[in-house]
């Protein structure tokens, strides 16, 4: 198994061109395993961490008012994941954040990530376009709920994210699609 903190040091260093010497600032990471499942934030409570995923996958979501999953994002390797809203304003999560595989994460506190994001010009930039991803997604999903059927729905996702569909339990693709998981099975079965 490879060293985590490696693993973060060559992505920056290879899409960043983050200086090698400055990697002594990615010591405010800390390696973390977990398991298929794991909770690393529950709802109410006050999110603390940034997660970067170096394998595996995490997913936000939410319960709605009759008890459902929702899923609001899916995240895979090379990532940022965490409860954004907490995370910036330091209230309760309404977001739980849950790994769908097993996982090796790296974890930053919020103080040291926005120290990072302050002090370092490559850090704020992946800080940057992390958030410019996030808000492309997020406007992928608001556009596709709102005008595409349940099967454009899962075409557009086949076609965008196709590893959620390949690595993810059918649960976890009806959640992120926002379909019962029988009408998922009838358009697997369709296409």
């Amino acid at each position: 198994m490879q060293n985590n903190l490696d693993f973060l040091t060559r992505f920056l260093v290879d899409q960043y061109s983050f200086p090698a010497e400055e990697t002594l600032l990615l010591s405010k990471f800390k390696r973390v395993n977990v398991k298929k499942n794991c909770l690393l934030l529950t709802s109410g409570e006050v999110c603390q961490y940034a997660y970067f995923i170096c394998n595996g996958c995490l997913r936000t979501y939410f319960i709605d008012g009759k008890g459902e999953e929702k899923t609001r994002y899916i995240a895979f390797e090379n990532k940022f994941v965490s409860a954004f809203a907490s995370f910036i304003t330091q209230a309760p999560s309404a977001e739980c954040v849950q790994a769908l595989e097993d996982s090796e994460l790296l974890r930053i506190r919020q103080a040291d990530f926005y120290q990072l994001v302050d002090t370092n010009a490559i850090f704020s930039k992946l800080y940057r376009q992390s958030l410019e991803q996030a808000q492309v997604i997020a406007t992928w999903r608001i556009e596709t709920m709102i005008s595409m059927t349940a099967k454009e729905r899962y075409e557009n996702l086949l076609e965008r994210m196709p590893q959620v569909v390949l690595r993810l339990s059918n649960k976890h693709v009806a959640s992120f699609l926002g379909i019962t998981q029988e009408s998922l099975s009838r358009l697997k079965k369709k296409g």
